[in-house]
């Protein structure tokens, strides 16, 4: 059949490591278009799968779950041709970006998790990786009772093929870090460090985090090692826009001792954070609020993109007034998180950098 040799040169396209992201998702949209003129669902489906990873790596939480919204009803319209169990680990990442956007009411996100629940136990899996998702989510909400808890049900569930060891470990640590913990984080986090336990970022996300933890709570030392293992993590990684989560982090942590260096990273991320998710652009914004602080000149010359709310041609920016933009930035977003979530959390996060 002719439609299936132009979906396979397009395929063919995407193998192509150079792509941007962007360019991958672009080339799967006019493949999967193809398919579903000629009423391919099958492969539809697999490829609406491999956009959902494009569209992750570009933090597109809307896009992501209008495509999963997409496969969900070509399940239920053809179970005969699609496994239920091949699509469960995307749901889980769609589950999340539920979380990532305010504008989801509590409600429906909880819905959205009761159907994740049912389906995987449908699936014989566990509860482990239900409950990651919740312990993750109070750690950001500062919820850290209900966090702990919902650790602790993770952990008593097995291990199976929805769950990730190394991405649980280096979530589980933001638990300990933010709740003062430091030297019980660092002593979990061994597995993660040794690459004992490993995945394609989750060790990175710890030697970023890590490094500014560290410093923070006076052990220079073990922040050294972290940032040299960071650095050596982020070769080849210079594209890599997801990872701005916890890059910020690591730009407040150079602030504190090289700011030169951190203004390099901050150069790269500015541009990312206009296009990130909101959850990106919230806890960068915050982290730059924090990295700011320990900036003493009150002007700094920086190549920042033309897009940029601040932009200035010439290239001479006023730290006070980037460190407001950021704020600014923070704060609302901080407020609708909070009022989606019905509590203090995403406020109190950013009040703490201010005031401590």
């Amino acid at each position: 059949m002719r439609y299936t040799l132009e979906i396979q040169k397009l395929l063919l396209q995407t193998q192509n490591q150079n792509l941007h992201p962007r360019e991958k998702a672009s080339l799967l949209k006019e493949a999967i278009r193809i398919a579903d003129e000629n009423e391919d669902v099958s492969w539809a489906v697999e490829m609406r799968l491999d956009l959902i990873y494009e569209l992750n790596l570009l933090s597109a939480d809307a896009e992501e779950i209008a495509v999963f919204s997409k496969i969900l009803d070509d399940y239920e319209s053809h179970k005969d041709q699609i496994n239920e169990d091949d699509l469960l680990w995307k749901y889980k990442w769609i589950w999340a970006c539920t979380f990532d956007l305010p504008d989801i009411p509590m409600e429906q996100i909880k819905a959205v998790g009761a159907d994740y629940k049912t389906r995987i136990q449908r699936n014989s899996y566990s509860l482990r990786s239900y409950y990651h998702r919740w312990s993750v989510e109070y750690t950001r909400m500062r919820q850290y009772d209900l966090a702990k808890e919902y650790i602790d049900k993770m952990l008593a569930e097995k291990i199976d093929d929805q769950s990730c060891e190394a991405c649980e470990l280096n979530f589980m640590l933001d638990y300990y870090l933010e709740t003062g913990q430091f030297d019980e984080a660092y002593n979990r986090a061994q597995p993660l460090i040794s690459k004992q336990t490993s995945c394609y970022e989750a060790n990175l996300r710890a030697y970023l985090k890590l490094a500014y933890y560290a410093q923070k709570a006076g052990k220079p030392e073990i922040a050294a090692d972290m940032c040299t293992r960071a650095e050596e993590g982020l070769v080849g990684r210079e594209k890599d826009e997801y990872m701005l989560l916890y890059l910020g982090l690591f730009i407040a942590y150079y602030f504190m001792i090289d700011s030169k260096r951190g203004w390099e990273y901050a150069e790269r991320c500015i541009g990312w954070s206009l296009q990130t998710n909101q959850l990106k652009k919230y806890r960068f914004s915050c982290d730059m609020v924090e990295a700011l602080k320990y900036e003493s000149r009150p002007q700094v010359s920086l190549n920042l993109p033309e897009e940029f709310p601040l932009y200035c041609p010439e290239g001479v920016y006023n730290v006070k007034e980037l460190r407001d933009y950021f704020y600014s930035q923070a704060e609302d977003l901080a407020l609708r998180y909070d009022a989606r979530n019905a509590n203090n959390g995403y406020m109190d996060r950013l009040k703490e950098i201010i005031f401590n």
